[in-house]
């Protein structure tokens, strides 16, 4: 489960801003005899935490203030977090803001904190119950910060992106409708509802969403590939054709538009033009498995064997099983007419 560059840069600022670096010059040496002699200097125990923070001897951080949870100030437990956090030891890191959690259970800040320290850990997590586990404490805390701050954006797109990556279909739905609410007609968020509910197979929502999606973003070539799908589960398929004769034209560098439109002609066995728009699609993206594996289909029903063969062999590499059953599928068709060779 990768973090976004969005949302660590976002909590990288946060953290920032929230650890309370020393303002005054001091050495290090100072602050430790210091401490020597006065241990129970909660003050001086922090600055030198922070200087150890800003040289990563998290070692250090976690030495001086790991003994000292039950009196810590705020920045002493997000100097702690850090630390822990910084050596990837993310079961530590939730313990410390759990303890901060408790003792300032209405600053969303931390809650949203401890939702990222939930994710890192899940995102190293091998065993699925606990995977699952993590990631259901990560949303918990999510919608505590959106329910201490509504319109906290940082916090809602985190909680889509994890909602989204954790194949939580109906709770993004739900979310995306809450955020239309909270911020408005987004273009990002009818771009969501749209695939979604075109994937997912509610079809008369996807077609509104999708054109919604194309009229606050006109010039975002999937939402019209979504809009195409639906319509052609609708049966519309004149509707369908249409529009996605148009995208491929507008859309000429989308190899998702230019797979689409050669998938709909595939389907339609209409070959020789899916032939030509699954071209199309790789010269937009050379390396794309689908748009190989369906110029491979479209050169075996035209029967232009040898061509279709050496993109079967290119679509294979990508080890994907439909694609490996249809090309044995091929070739038991070829040896069915006789074509024993190139079976």
């Amino acid at each position: 489960m990768p973090l976004t560059a969005k949302i660590r840069a976002m909590i990288s600022i946060l953290l920032n801003l929230l650890i309370v670096l020393p303002t005054w010059a001091q050495s290090t040496a100072q602050l430790e005899a210091d401490l020597n002699a006065h241990s129970d200097r909660m003050g001086t125990r922090i600055q030198l935490a922070s200087i150890y923070i800003k040289q990563n001897e998290f070692d250090k951080v976690i030495a001086l203030l790991n003994a000292y949870t039950d009196q810590l100030p705020d920045e002493g437990y997000l100097a702690l977090a850090s630390a822990y956090s910084n050596k990837k030891d993310f079961t530590n890191e939730i313990r410390v803001l759990n303890l901060l959690v408790a003792k300032r259970e209405d600053d969303y800040r931390w809650h949203m904190l401890l939702a990222e320290a939930y994710i890192k850990s899940a995102s190293v997590q091998l065993t699925p119950e606990k995977n699952k586990d993590l990631v259901t404490s990560a949303i918990q805390q999510l919608r505590k910060v959106l329910g201490k701050q509504p319109k906290f954006k940082p916090a809602f797109d985190r909680l889509l992106d994890t909602l989204l990556i954790n194949k939580l279909h109906n709770d993004a739905r739900e979310l995306l409708m809450e955020g239309i609410e909270k911020f408005g007609e987004r273009a990002e968020l009818y771009r969501d509802l749209c695939r979604l509910d075109s994937t997912d197979g509610f079809l008369v929502q996807s077609l509104n969403n999708c054109r919604d999606a194309i009229r606050l973003a006109p010039t975002f070539p999937d939402n019209y590939v979504y809009l195409v799908q639906s319509l052609h589960d609708q049966k519309d398929d004149q509707q369908a054709e249409r529009t996605i004769v148009n995208a491929a034209k507008r859309f000429p560098n989308s190899e998702f538009v230019q797979w689409a439109a050669g998938t709909l002609f595939l389907r339609k066995k209409n070959f020789p033009v899916s032939e030509r728009y699954f071209k199309a699609a790789l010269t937009a993206s050379p390396r794309a498995t689908r748009s190989r594996f369906g110029l491979a289909q479209s050169l075996f029903e035209t029967g232009s064997y040898n061509a279709a063969l050496e993109n079967y062999i290119a679509a294979c590499a990508s080890g994907e099983q439909p694609i490996i059953d249809n090309f044995l599928a091929a070739g038991g068709r070829l040896k069915q007419n006789g074509n024993y060779k190139l079976g």
